[in-house]
């Protein structure tokens, strides 16, 4: 069974909350103990990450160089017993500048936990220059 309304679409929505507002601790109850977390495109830390302290290095430095000018859109979000996938619009701002990319997320859970998480941003050709 694959639906909007699988309980891992709230897991993901509640995951999206704790990263915005940095919160460590609701993170750690999300995501398994060994998460990975692979990102992809022309974003900052492009690499695998290990655990909560890795997502957050990552999510962290994104907020840390827009300045927190980030706006994001979850367009749609389906999810399985053991994947799930999100596709969003993200605006972010920084000197001025605006980047407007889709992003596409792959969880794999392991029971109602994150265990692994993929981010791959779409951003045109050239975006690499908003984050120099």
């Amino acid at each position: 069974m694959s639906s909007t309304t699988h309980p891992h679409v709230k897991v993901i929505e509640g995951m999206t909350a704790a990263a915005i507002n940095g919160d460590k601790d609701a993170l750690a109850k999300i995501f398994t103990d060994d998460m990975q977390f692979h990102v992809r495109g022309p974003l900052p830390k492009v690499g695998d990450h290990d655990g909560v302290d890795g997502f957050t290095d990552v999510i962290g430095t994104i907020f840390e160089v827009t300045e927190g000018d980030v706006n994001i859109e979850a367009l749609l979000i389906s999810a399985n017993d053991t994947w799930a996938t999100e596709w969003e619009h993200a605006v972010l701002g920084r000197n001025g500048q605006k980047l407007d990319t889709h992003n596409v997320f792959t969880y794999r859970f392991e029971g109602d936990r994150i265990a692994e998480m993929w981010m791959v941003c779409t951003a045109p050709a050239g975006s690499e220059a908003f984050w120099s």
